[in-house]
């Protein structure tokens, strides 16, 4: 099949992309038919590739493409992922792995993008958002049940680059499918859980399940989830903190009515955090077993998730 008109408007309307990211906009697409596509383009200078990306997971150079030819003195705008190097100067936690899985996880970027951060609290991942957006007219919200907003994102003030309100995930005030992404980092396994720092009154068993609903329900058509989670293997004695720690069949009951369209596992050895697969995960951790987990990871296994409203 012939994508050359889909491709062109792809590239009219975010400028630069690269084949994964086309790919993924056009419905039924077949990636071989996109490389295809891609190179009648090139031969017939129409498209031309005007910078490159390196993959996070291979390291190869990846091609930007574009409508417009690069020239000697100029770079490409818009086209790096998220920058997520100055939000983990210093880090040590999940965020090693869970702002990559953000940053790779937010294309295709679209202009009028409407994004929400549930659990925002005083993360710059929210701000982050708002600035890497500001070009495409991203509209970024935060919510957080926390009191005591950042000055930068207090709710009301002029010209903040975001929108944040303090608002419980489990009840919020939006409209029905009104979001094209939401992200929730480390935040669903805190819902509802035991009181700590005076956040929630009473503890709810199914706190995160709520939450999760609510986050479909503002969610457009097609819109995307990206969740993280602590996770253990479901043969594994779980930790006894103030948070949940997910496995199989807890994970299944939290994201039922939404499509998986990504999963991936980290697992934090020797200082370090490496991908791994789901069906190594018991063998890995019977392996590391005897090595303290620190205090400040909330489990040795970090679960990423890219969700999508159907």
């Amino acid at each position: 099949m012939n994508y050359v008109k889909e491709i062109i408007y792809i590239l009219k309307q975010s400028v630069f992309a690269d084949g994964y990211s086309i790919y993924k906009q056009i419905q039924n697409a077949n990636m071989a038919d996109i490389r295809k596509s891609i190179s009648y383009l090139q031969q017939k200078k129409i498209i031309y590739v005007t910078g490159h990306r390196k993959s996070s997971r291979t390291g190869v150079r990846i091609p930007i493409y574009s409508l417009v030819r690069k020239h000697a003195s100029s770079k490409p705008h818009n086209v790096d992922s998220l920058d997520i190097d100055h939000l983990l100067a210093g880090t040590i936690s999940e965020r090693v792995v869970e702002y990559g899985f953000l940053a790779r996880n937010l294309q295709p970027y679209k202009i009028n993008m409407r994004i929400l951060d549930v659990g925002s609290g005083r993360s710059a991942v929210t701000n982050a958002l708002s600035n890497f957006g500001n070009n495409k007219k991203w509209d970024v919200f935060g919510i957080d049940i926390a009191k005591g907003l950042p000055k930068l994102f207090e709710e009301g003030k002029e010209k903040s680059p975001v929108v944040l309100l303090r608002m419980d995930a489990r009840m919020m005030g939006f409209r029905d499918e009104v979001f094209d992404k939401v992200i929730c980092i480390s935040t669903i396994e805190h819902i509802g859980m035991p009181p700590t720092h005076h956040l929630v009154s009473e503890y709810n068993a199914l706190g995160d399940v709520t939450a999760l609903s609510e986050i479909f329900r503002i969610l457009k058509k097609g819109g995307t989830g990206i969740l993280t989670v602590p996770y253990e293997d479901k043969n594994i004695q779980g930790y006894i903190r103030e948070h949940r720690i997910y496995n199989s069949s807890t994970l299944a009951r939290l994201i039922t009515r939404f499509h998986v369209k990504k999963k991936e596992y980290y697992i934090y050895v020797n200082g370090k955090w490496k991908s791994c697969r789901n069906k190594d995960i018991t063998s890995e951790m019977r392996l590391f077993a005897n090595l303290e987990v620190p205090q400040y990871l909330h489990s040795r296994i970090c679960l990423c998730l890219l969700l999508e409203r159907k």
